[in-house]
């Protein structure tokens, strides 16, 4: 049986670098493995480097500065720029349904180039952040990524069985597959070194952006209204235009919440470190954060909501809480709290999830989604594979 071809593929994604939103850090984390058997030319906002084509990036006003601190920016599609690399490749992948995505999408058919699209969002991710709650101008997003990207696309690529969904009850009719995140191999049990400061603390994690759609607050207040509350260390891991606010809600607990920003190389040991995860956004096409929680080992208390698959990720009801339910979330916080044997059983239950979510069966089926959709090999004269067009220029 030969060995799978080696393909050139172009990854389309607004963001690459820099503050990461979760569907960038996806991008980030399958680029990296895909690059192990393939040739990936990444297309982004910012400057050119090895492997990366850049676009000139914007914002939208008055959105800007929110956007800027939620660490996502625009690119803008230069077709001068994307045809010669759409033209090279077998097949383009589109992280995000945005005018890159779109453009990019649109100049591959032309070309004849497969294209792979992935939903990695919720429009209510976009909206619930401005402030904006309207289920009309929610359809009609759906429906405007599905007409001008999604229901284009050779093939759709989406976290979970609920994002999928979605797209379908608003008209998507395109073969798809339901294709996890996953769990980096990073994240796996360990050991873990507690700060002297958290020793005799009951560690309670929260990592996200800071935006309003996580709901912070939410935990927040309910570990002020925790029986335990003075013995319950709150820690913050992320940033975004919440901040302050949330800075100042948790200043009065009565062991103030820690607020910073941990490089992902140090999460791992920062979630071994942890006793409970608490995962309160009710908007979450998957959670990769639980994904990683998972991995380690760390139990993960998750808000059940209708616009949110987060809690299917939760090893059992004594890890689920209605969201929003402040009353609710602290009484289940006291509970594992009062019964450690629950904790210990839950990070057992962890494994065993975590096997099956794996970072790289997730690359393998994307992977078995390119070669499937790919075009053609192309061949020399003498019956050989065309080399790509890079490696043609460096032999010169």
């Amino acid at each position: 049986m030969s060995s799978p071809r080696r393909l050139r593929i172009a990854y389309a994604v607004d963001t690459f670098d820099g503050v990461k939103t979760g569907g960038v850090i996806s991008a980030r984390r399958f680029v990296a493995a895909l690059r192990a058997h393939h040739e990936v030319t990444v297309i982004a906002g910012g400057p050119s480097g090895e492997g990366l084509v850049g676009l000139p990036r914007f914002t939208i006003p008055p959105f800007g500065r929110v956007m800027r601190e939620m660490g996502f920016i625009f690119a803008w599609p230069s077709r001068a720029v994307l045809e010669p690399v759409l033209r090279e490749v077998d097949v383009l992948h589109v992280q995000f349904p945005f005018w890159l995505g779109i453009k990019a999408a649109k100049i591959a058919r032309k070309l004849g180039t497969p294209v792979v699209a992935a939903s990695h969002l919720l429009p209510e991710n976009m909206f619930h952040n401005i402030g904006v709650h309207s289920e009309w101008l929610v359809d009609r997003t759906w429906r405007f990524f599905i007409s001008a990207l999604y229901g284009r696309a050779d093939h759709l690529v989406c976290p979970t069985a609920f994002g999928l969904e979605k797209l379908r009850q608003h008209g998507l009719t395109v073969p798809a597959d339901v294709i996890s995140n996953g769990i980096p191999p990073q994240f796996r049990p360990g050991p873990s070194e507690r700060e002297e400061r958290h020793r005799d603390r009951f560690v309670v994690l929260a990592v996200s952006r800071l935006a309003r759609e996580k709901r912070i607050d939410v935990i927040i207040e309910a570990v002020r209204r925790s029986r335990h509350a003075s013995r319950i260390q709150l820690v913050l891991c992320g940033h975004g235009p919440e901040e302050e606010r949330l800075r100042r809600l948790s200043a009065t607990l009565p062991l103030p919440a820690e607020i910073r920003v941990v490089p992902e190389d140090d999460m791992p040991g920062v979630m071994r470190s942890a006793d409970l995860l608490v995962h309160a956004a009710e908007v979450e096409l998957e959670g990769m954060v639980l994904l990683e929680a998972l991995g380690t080992g760390l139990p993960a208390l998750v808000a059940e909501a209708p616009l949110s698959a987060a809690s299917t990720l939760a090893v059992g009801d004594d890890f689920r809480f209605p969201a929003g339910d402040v009353e609710e979330l602290a009484r289940r916080i006291d509970r594992l709290i009062d019964h450690p044997e629950l904790l210990a059983a839950a990070r057992q239950a962890c494994q065993v999830r975590a096997e099956g979510l794996r970072l790289e069966a997730s690359v393998a089926k994307l992977e078995a989604i390119y070669q499937h959709v790919a075009r053609p090999e192309r061949v020399t004269a003498g019956g050989a594979p065309a080399a790509p067009a890079t490696a043609r220029r460096a032999a010169r």
